[in-house]
């Protein structure tokens, strides 16, 4: 294990990592805190895990934080939290996390490309491109947590276990040091084989269930790919991209159950594979921008709440809240809805606006709906178009407004000297801000 002396421009990506971790213990009452963590006892040490291990030590011990109010009310999370461990090793592996990738630049293609795996107590590291698929393998059938750094990763084979994989989000913001979580491969989604009392394999007998998802850039298709069933599926906070050659990036070739997209962009269409009569119950929609829709049967429950669709048609869906230019909407209900430059036939349901401009119901200048990473989508008078719920049609309002940022902890302001002092320390500060869970 060797350390980096490098330390122009870093950006010490590790830290929110670690904070994850720490915050996934119950300590996220605590929304509004700025953590400032300060690290003057990393020695550069180029040979031998014991001077980093002594670094990390004096590291944890001497670190300083400074807590809010709300922090403060709370009784001291990070100490009871630290309290609560069995003993003080953890932490340490959590420190050592830090000391091991503060020097990974976070730009040019020189990030240090990294996936925690936190099992209970237990935090495991994993380096390079493959770091998420291995972090997988090594995760448990259920219950992990696997946190990636900023960076681009691949994913082979199928996502089957049920565990949450949380990445850096899916925006690039170069003056403030922040790169997006990349999937490069696209993911698959498919049931489990097991083996039964008499050797025989079962196919797809263990359905993939409670998956979470956020903070993601996917880039490719995500397929489930299986007769099977998929379901308690959350994807958070995510962006989909580069379709495939039918334009698709979310393409549900298997069932699924109580499925929720909250706050994520869908660049491409959303296919529920009506040809094969997949049924598709509970699935919700929130929040997000969809390119576009091929619809399911009838007998599906697609429900699409303060969100912007584009697309000639959307057939078979509940939808309110949200902003859309269709020429039709057969055997939808469409309740509080902006329809662009359209009025639908077939338009079933109350308080609708019908044939609107785009200059009189956005902030911006705009001619169309499509996604460019630039547009806010804001209405100009979100006081006279209010939804069923009491709150503007569209992104902002509902229960989820649009929100990319991933509910970890984000830096907002870093400090490394530039130089190491004469007695061999180097002084690092770092500014980090809770998330909220919206």
């Amino acid at each position: 294990m060797k350390m980096q002396s490098d330390t122009t421009d870093a950006h010490a990506s590790c830290i929110y990592l670690c904070l994850h971790s720490l915050f996934r213990q119950g300590m996220r009452a605590c929304i509004s805190i700025s953590v400032r963590l300060l690290f003057d006892s990393l020695y550069f040490h180029r040979d031998g895990d014991s001077a980093i291990s002594q670094a990390v030590r004096q590291a944890a011990s001497r670190s300083s934080l400074n807590l809010e109010n709300d922090c403060k009310q709370s009784g001291g999370w990070l100490t009871d939290a630290i309290k609560k461990m069995e003993n003080m090793k953890k932490f340490f592996l959590l420190m050592m996390a830090c000391g091991v990738v503060l020097w990974g630049r976070a730009q040019q293609g020189t990030d240090v490309l990294m996936a925690t795996l936190q099992h209970g107590d237990e935090v495991s590291m994993y380096y390079g491109k493959t770091a998420l698929e291995e972090a997988y393998t090594a995760a448990a059938d259920s219950g992990d947590v696997v946190t990636l750094s900023a960076g681009r990763f691949t994913f082979s084979g199928y996502m089957q276990k049920s565990l949450t994989i949380v990445g850096n989000g899916f925006l690039s913001d170069m003056e403030n040091g922040v790169f997006p979580t990349v999937i490069t491969s696209g993911l698959q989604f498919k049931p489990r084989d097991v083996v039964d009392d008499d050797g025989e394999t079962v196919t797809e007998a263990v359905k993939v269930d409670g998956v979470h998802l956020e903070g993601l850039k996917i880039e490719n298709p995500v397929v489930y790919s299986s007769s099977g069933t998929v379901r308690n599926l959350t994807i958070k906070k995510c962006l989909f991209t580069n379709p495939d050659s039918y334009g698709r990036v979310l393409s549900l070739s298997t069932s699924t159950e109580n499925v929720v997209i909250q706050q994520c962009v869908l660049g491409g269409c959303i296919d529920f594979w009506e040809e094969e009569q997949r049924n598709h119950q509970n699935f919700y929609i929130v929040g997000s921008f969809v390119d576009w829709l091929k619809t399911p049967k009838e007998y599906c429950t697609i429900r699409i709440d303060h969100s912007i669709v584009r697309g000639n048609f959307l057939n078979n869906v509940n939808i309110s809240n949200s902003i859309m230019e269709c020429y039709t909407v057969s055997g939808s209900v469409v309740n509080n809805c902006i329809f662009l430059n359209q009025n639908p036939s077939n338009l079933v349901g109350v308080g609708n606006w019908v044939s609107c401009k785009y200059a009189g119901i956005f902030e911006e200048s705009m001619n169309d709906l499509a996604w460019d990473g630039v547009k806010t989508f804001k209405l100009k008078y979100p006081e006279e178009y209010v939804g069923t719920d009491g709150t503007q049609v569209g992104l902002y309002g509902g229960p989820y407004p649009y929100n990319p940022t991933p509910s970890i902890p984000q830096i907002k302001e870093s400090h490394i000297d530039t130089t190491v002092a004469a007695d061999g320390k180097l002084k690092v500060s770092v500014t980090v801000e809770a998330q909220t869970e919206d």
